[in-house]
């Protein structure tokens, strides 16, 4: 129970936690993924026979982004707005510019679009997208650099070799039972978008931060809800 809490509290934007935390809750980032598809499951499962597919499309994305408050969008908006300009993630904190909101915009109706038109594998695309997400941030994190001293630093110097192998395992096996094969396909996908972003970052920005990490999470399940649209 305390894995999940703190991986809860870190995926939230919490700033003060300690080493053993973030290794616990890197570790346990598929679970908290794991939790919110199954709660967006049960709502697609209550709400499907009342809504039409448009309307329970907007719904399930509401569910979704009340459950981490905003901040992966808010983490997204800044980390594009930083990316447009020469400036620093640190030095645009705060700054809203339009690149930036059309990041936010863009990944908003792909997510919508994506979840109305999957069909009969929406159940099966709510229950993986949020845990395979959260399982390419550990990818994202391990190895990486950080430009400040903030959360993200703490918890890319903490996520270990088993620490990734043991989320992989778990998070492959079980996407592998629920979708097959089509699960690998998305999960390699992630795995490599998450590498290539990473790598990236280091290069641009000198290293990740809280706002990006929050951006890979957005990206992730926006690529994820299209490749199950898509395959």
């Amino acid at each position: 129970m305390l894995s999940a809490k703190t991986a809860f509290k870190l995926i939230g934007g919490a700033s003060e936690i300690d080493a053993a935390q973030s290794r616990i809750g890197a570790l346990s980032f598929p679970l908290v993924g794991c939790v919110l598809g199954l709660a967006l499951v049960i709502v697609n499962r209550g709400m499907e026979p009342y809504l039409h597919s448009e309307i329970l499309a907007v719904v399930l994305l509401a569910v979704l982004l009340l459950a981490n408050g905003g901040r992966h969008l808010a983490g997204t908006q800044e980390t594009f707005d930083s990316l447009w300009g020469t400036k620093t993630l640190a030095e645009n904190a705060g700054r809203r510019h339009f690149p930036g909101l059309v990041a936010v915009l863009l990944v908003v109706l792909l997510k919508v679009q994506s979840i109305e038109v999957i069909g009969e594998s929406r159940a099966i695309s709510l229950l993986l997208t949020p845990l395979l997400a959260r399982w390419s941030l550990v990818i994202f994190l391990f190895g990486s650099t950080t430009a400040d001293n903030n959360t993200s630093q703490l918890l890319a110097e903490n996520v270990r070799p088993w620490h990734l192998m043991v989320a992989t395992v778990m998070s492959l096996i079980f996407a592998l039972f629920i979708a097959g094969e089509q699960a690998l396909w998305v999960s390699l996908c992630l795995s490599i978008f998450a590498l290539l972003a990473r790598n990236y970052l280091n290069r641009r920005e000198g290293g990740i931060s809280p706002a990006s990490c929050g951006a890979l999470i957005e990206l992730s399940e926006a690529l994820s809800f299209a490749l199950f649209a898509s395959l």
